[in-house]
């Protein structure tokens, strides 16, 4: 049985799938971004229902801004994280799993057009941030409403957008060879950049399986 350790290109890879240091919990960011994307689209889609009572309206649409960036608005259902984030630490990883030298022709051709793909959906959710805001202050409870409905159509196609892109990260590395595979806790949470631009394993005092 092998020991070697996976390439680096598959490790980026397992901090959008499997871990990464800074998550609620040490989750992957994507099962981050998934998990704040539908606290969002079920609160707006909240926010809509309780349309005959303004302050309901407020408070779920509350619950949206904290899903997307909780430093605007602490308190609510998401992570704690924020897709906002999220969204930035994908493209970040995906980008570092293309550029390694030791990232697959699949790998520097396929994970482009997926990176082009989140900055768009980036963009929307900040665009949700101003609008849900923007609709915690109006007054009237029709414009509150008018607010509520966009952002609930917004926030449900922003997270049907989302799953299908990790869909295609999924197609793409089905086509790996070696196969991509779950990377272990002491790789993901062990990987360093060095001051020259390279990456390497922190220094594993006790054991080659400890770090």
């Amino acid at each position: 049985m092998s020991l070697s350790p996976p390439s680096f290109a598959h490790i980026h890879i397992g901090h959008v799938l499997s871990g990464w240091s800074d998550t609620p919990q040490r989750q992957g960011l994507l099962r981050i971004a998934l998990q704040d994307a539908r606290v969002a689209a079920e609160h707006a889609e909240y926010a809509v229902q309780g349309a005959r009572d303004l302050n309901s309206v407020r408070l779920h649409l509350g619950h949206v801004v904290q899903a997307l960036d909780p430093a605007l608005e602490p308190q609510g259902p998401g992570s704690g994280y924020g897709l906002v984030r999220a969204l930035g630490g994908l493209s970040e990883h995906l980008g570092y799993a293309g550029s390694v030298s030791d990232a697959s022709a699949a790998l520097k051709a396929g994970l482009p057009p997926l990176i082009d793909g989140l900055q768009p959906l980036r963009r929307e959710a900040l665009l949700l941030t101003a609008l849900t805001r923007e609709g915690r202050r109006v007054a009237d409870p029709g414009q509150a409403l008018a607010y509520a409905q966009e952002a609930q159509q917004r926030c449900q196609a922003l997270e049907t957008q989302l799953a299908q892109l990790g869909q295609r990260l999924q197609a793409l590395l089905a086509a790996e060879n070696p196969p991509y595979s779950p990377v272990a806790e002491r790789y993901l949470f062990g990987l360093i950049r060095l001051p020259s631009g390279e990456w390497g394993f922190a220094e594993r005092r006790r054991s080659a399986g400890s770090y």
